[in-house]
């Protein structure tokens, strides 16, 4: 299996570290961002969406990150994404990440990394009182869970937790929500939550 990579992005540093976890070995091809290779008409030919990661299984094509760790996960039967109706929650969460979470997290990191050093600050407020409103959903969660879904690592660990990555960079409101940090402070210091971390 051939992924198409980059790991300045978080989505593709989520593919990354479930095949860590799983012990899969990829033939990594490095897509420059900043030469623009995401849209040579070769790329595109393989995700119309030019940008990373895609994946390339023989003459399967799958793109969007949690497709592709879902994937991953799909060639065994791992405890990652079990053969039973847990794989509904964990799509959930999944679903969860990609609707919610990641948008006000996209909006933040548009105006703090790219913003030309002028960031919109009613944007910034915007996005991060969304993102705090989200996080203490996650919060409540795991007030009862060790895990996103329960007492065992899934694919929405890897999913949701990449955001979490981002706590100093973005300055996330993530402030007293205990549940999460101690959620997170275990799971990024695996080796496989490591890749999900930034730099």
């Amino acid at each position: 299996m051939k992924l198409y990579t980059n790991l300045f992005s978080p989505n593709a540093r989520k593919v990354h570290a479930v095949a860590n976890e799983l012990g899969i070995e990829l033939e990594i091809h490095t897509v420059d961002l900043r030469a623009g290779e995401q849209r040579a008409p070769e790329y595109l030919a393989l995700n119309p969406n030019g940008k990373v990661p895609t994946l390339v299984d023989g003459d399967t094509v799958v793109w969007e990150s949690n497709a592709i760790i879902c994937y991953l996960a799909g060639q065994g039967d791992t405890d990652l994404w079990p053969k039973s109706a847990k794989r509904y929650d964990i799509l959930r969460w999944m679903f969860w990440e990609s609707n919610h979470l990641t948008n006000p997290l996209n909006r933040l990191f548009g105006q703090k990394f790219f913003s030309g050093g002028n960031p919109d600050q009613v944007i910034i407020e915007r996005a991060t009182k969304d993102f705090r409103k989200y996080a203490e959903v996650l919060d409540a969660n795991l007030a009862n869970n060790a895990y996103v879904t329960g007492d065992t690592l899934t694919l929405a660990d890897f999913a949701v937790g990449v955001a979490f990555g981002y706590i100093g960079p973005l300055e996330l409101p993530v402030e007293g929500l205990g549940n999460i940090h101690r959620w997170w402070d275990a799971f990024s210091t695996t080796e496989s939550g490591k890749i999900l971390l930034p730099g």
